[in-house]
């Protein structure tokens, strides 16, 4: 059998993706290793890895020279990660030699998705439904009325503009949306982490229509040349720290018109989670877009997914089983607590 290296950065706690990529090498018959980078020396997904790595900050300035390292004296053939700002950072990076392991977007789709005022203008122009989307100087210079004939609704979302993990989130109306922007304020940042000034915060600030629907996880699945290969759903049933918590699986039918919108505005590779609100009308609207394996996807791993068996047969030359790309629909799976040992006692 074949080897093929695996590296799983920022793998956190997330034991359960290190052990399905794992898992992923026996089901396409390979040999290899999954190893774990991350700043934390006690991540618990070190502990269940081949080998852990330790990492510096993303912010490093040798970080770019770490990973390229890494990648190299590893034999790093396929490299995920699960954070925003290493993500980020990685889309910098040059498109070629060992960093062609990584699975990441390009730069300027990279740029787009960071920003909710540039990923409404991106997807509205393949024709996604996303909320109208004001930023919030701009949203505080009209009146109640104006602002409701603007984005359509007097019900708006207020949130951070390169917000990550429900940052700024905020309910309002147009008649009290001041108040909700005063107090998002405090919260948002740049998309690297920096406070903006007094200056500048309301350009950091967005505020939208306010969807009402029921609220959907969407992976589209595109390989790792950039070809659409599939979406899977879930019906978000409960939230935890701007995390998807409990889910039922779906029909992934009602949301792959979107998913082939998506895959065409962003060229990406690999998984995309996307979080979709679906009217009483069927109409599903886009509100965040994470170019990576998100919260809710275990929720349909445990449904009958496996991506991370698509990833590696992508990654090696082979076909993905095609129920590696699908879940059972009616499945209800939830996150659990669990303890691990990070460090061997005397």
């Amino acid at each position: 059998m074949a080897d093929l290296s695996i590296l799983v950065s920022s793998g956190g706690r997330r034991p359960y993706l290190v052990r399905w990529f794992t898992e992923a090498l026996f089901r396409n018959g390979l040999n290899g290793r999954v190893l774990v980078a991350d700043v934390d020396p006690y991540a618990p997904a070190g502990a269940v890895a081949a080998e852990f790595v330790p990492a510096p900050p993303v912010t490093d300035p040798g970080y770019p020279e770490w990973l390229r390292r890494t990648l190299v004296e590893h034999r790093i053939s396929l490299a995920v990660s699960i954070n925003d700002f290493e993500l980020s950072r990685w889309a910098q990076l040059d498109s070629g030699g060992a960093y062609a392991a990584l699975v990441r977007l390009s730069a300027d789709r990279q740029q787009a998705i960071e920003d909710k005022v540039a990923t409404t203008q991106l997807l509205a122009g393949v024709g996604v439904r996303v909320p109208p989307t004001l930023l919030a100087r701009d949203a505080l210079r009209l009146t109640p009325g104006q602002l409701a004939d603007h984005l359509g609704s007097e019900q708006v979302v207020v949130k951070g503009r390169f917000g990550s993990g429900s940052r700024g989130l905020g309910f309002a109306t147009t008649a009290t949306v001041a108040a909700v922007v005063e107090r998002a304020r405090s919260q948002v940042t740049h998309r690297d982490g920096r406070p903006g000034d007094a200056a500048e915060v309301d350009d950091l600030i967005v505020v939208q229509r306010r969807i009402i629907g029921q609220e959907y996880g969407v992976d589209v699945i595109d390989d790792l040349s950039g070809r659409f290969a599939a979406v899977l759903a879930r019906r978000k049933l409960a939230m935890r720290a701007g995390e998807t918590d409990r889910a039922e699986t779906a029909d992934p039918a009602p949301f792959v018109a979107v998913g082939e919108q998506v895959s065409r505005a962003l060229g990406h590779r690999g998984l995309i989670d996307l979080d979709v609100l679906r009217e009483d009308t069927g109409e599903n609207w886009v509100i965040d877009v994470n170019p990576r394996f998100g919260g809710g996807y275990p929720l349909s791993h445990v449904g009958g997914a496996h991506v991370p068996a698509a990833y590696v047969a992508w990654a090696s030359g082979q076909t993905p089983q095609p129920e590696w790309l699908r879940s059972r629909p009616g499945v209800v799976a939830a996150k659990h607590v669990e303890v691990i040992a990070v460090r061997s006692g005397a």
